[in-house]
């Protein structure tokens, strides 16, 4: 049964991206229908879905329609919490990982699709191609091939690792061809060739020549955590590539510090810059050796990701 202990805020203020005890809680959070439904288990008011952020204060139906729950809380709405140092912006809630382990249940499968068309029958229209067209390969392999061209270690790269990627398919063409590649993910589905290897497990895994996880930290709680594991098993001098979409600008986040405009929280926890990316990446431990932001066109729709490549320091303590 749904508690007011479910929609809890989060307690704690420090960054989940940098570690900063220097956040702000602020309103602005919508938490989606599709959102509601699969994390915290209940049929939203999802009619109020629909209404403008600006209009509420108009509507006072509205407003109570989104209270109208026996507990008392605002379904549809929830604080964020913002980094003052670094920009990153999260929904403040207490989630745990088997919260969002059912949002991401059967991810981007049929069921899954099917389930998010109830809820947003636009969805359909780019369902079958999220993720899964050929175009959306070629155009997002390419990009990471010319990102990491001038890597120079890269060329004698032999063990890969693909964090959460699924089957494998966005492992860079030339790595795939050239390496032993692995993916570490819980889905089903099976590698995209018989030379990868699939592991569900990162704590059982080695050391790797280059690491990537891409449009993950978006998705995760602690994205810090996330990126100082993945740091650990990179070799001597292996790389970590990261890549998420750009949802966030330097106006919309002050924007959001001033309660204006809102923050829609669906399969996307948290919002990423340039800047939070940056500050990820070193307080984790790492060397930022390249960060950028590019438009690339899916075929199905345009997107802006944030790419960014970083090395181990020596200092770091090394997967066994």
């Amino acid at each position: 049964m749904t508690t007011a202990a479910t929609l809890k805020e989060s307690a704690g203020a420090v960054c989940p991206n940098c570690s900063s005890a220097r956040t702000m809680s602020c309103p602005g959070g919508r938490l989606l229908p599709f959102f509601v439904k699969r994390v915290f288990g209940f049929e939203p008011p999802s009619l109020a879905v629909f209404i403008p952020d600006r209009l509420y204060p108009y509507l006072g139906w509205a407003d109570r329609l989104v209270n109208a729950t026996p507990w008392g809380y605002r379904p549809l709405r929830c604080a964020i919490l913002i980094c003052s140092d670094c920009d990153f912006v999260c929904p403040a809630l207490d989630l745990t990982d088997s919260q969002l382990l059912r949002l991401y249940l059967d991810y981007r499968s049929k069921s899954y699709n099917d389930e998010r068309v109830l809820y947003e029958p636009q969805y359909r229209k780019v369902a079958p191609y999220v993720g899964k067209s050929l175009t959306e390969q070629k155009v997002r392999m390419a990009h990471v091939e010319s990102f990491l061209a001038d890597i120079p270690f890269l060329a004698s790269a032999r063990d890969v690792l693909d964090f959460a990627g699924a089957d494998g398919r966005f492992i860079p063409p030339k790595l795939l061809a050239s390496c032993k590649c692995t993916v570490c993910d819980v889905s089903d589905e099976p590698p995209c060739t018989p030379d990868v290897r699939r592991e569900a497990d990162l704590t059982l895994l080695g050391t790797f020549d280059y690491v990537q996880a891409c449009h993950v930290l978006e998705h995760v709680r602690e994205p810090k955590s996330l990126v100082e594991a993945l740091a650990s098993h990179l070799s001597q001098h292996g790389v970590l590539y990261l890549e998420v979409p750009q949802e966030g600008s330097r106006e919309r986040i002050e924007r959001l510090r001033r309660g204006e405009g809102s923050f829609p929280i669906h399969e996307h926890i948290n919002l990423y810059t340039e800047k939070s990316m940056a500050a990820l990446v070193e307080s984790a431990g790492l060397k930022l050796l390249k960060i950028a932001a590019s438009e690339l066109n899916l075929g199905w729709g345009r997107t802006t990701v944030i790419s960014a490549v970083a090395s181990r320091l020596l200092s770091r303590p090394i997967a066994s």
